[in-house]
């Protein structure tokens, strides 16, 4: 099934997110107008209430890359991870398939939305960004548009649910969307579109 496909069914879920998020945790500002068509989404990553977050600020169904270890180990909640167009992947690791279904995803006119640090509230936040939206917009020449989240409580590895029980002062800013240059193959280009990337996220507050 395409993501097309399955995005549509929820959004009666979407709206439980927004009320959750607009409601608990105090989640800022209104609806933010995402650009039409092809579209892929990066920013930093606190806590596991972040695609709620994220999904409740914006005007158009997002589909999302998620750790593959938290997809299979919540198997009670995969229905809706997949109803939702979840697309798991392995932090730093090999991802061919996964690499594929995203860029998939976009081609169909998606927006879809990814973690580039590859991890929850690391040590230090925006060190190291991974290249794999940058690869995927390679691919569809779908722009990149940064966001930075805050007022939540940060995920501390050990209690999951703790961010979601806080209660919050969610807040997302949006940049200006980039494109990047049609260089597949090349790891320099990679390396400098990387970088820019992590910049923008930086500067975001």
């Amino acid at each position: 099934m395409k993501h097309s496909d399955r995005l549509g069914p929820n959004r009666f879920f979407r709206w439980l997110g927004r009320m959750y998020c607009r409601h608990w945790q105090r989640l800022e500002g209104e609806m933010f107008s995402l650009p039409e068509g092809p579209l892929i989404l990066v920013g930093n990553h606190r806590a596991g209430v972040d695609p709620l977050l994220v999904q409740a600020a914006v005007d158009r169904p997002l589909c999302f890359l998620m750790a593959r270890e938290y997809y299979q180990s919540m198997w009670y909640a995969r229905w809706f991870f997949d109803a939702f167009g979840v697309i798991p992947v392995n932090p730093g690791g090999a991802n061919r398939h996964s690499l594929a279904a995203a860029i998939a995803a976009v081609r169909e006119g998606n927006s879809i939305c990814l973690f580039p640090e590859g991890a929850a509230n690391p040590d230090i936040p925006l060190k190291r960004v991974l290249p794999g939206a940058v690869l995927i917009a390679m691919e569809t020449g779908a722009p990149i548009m940064p966001f930075r989240i805050g007022g939540t409580w940060p995920f501390d590895h050990v209690h999951l649910s703790h961010s979601f029980l806080r209660r919050g002062r969610g807040k997302v800013r949006f940049g200006a969307p980039f494109s990047v240059p049609h260089a597949k193959g090349d790891r320099e280009v990679i390396r400098l579109t990387t970088a820019l990337m992590q910049q923008a996220l930086k500067l975001l507050r």
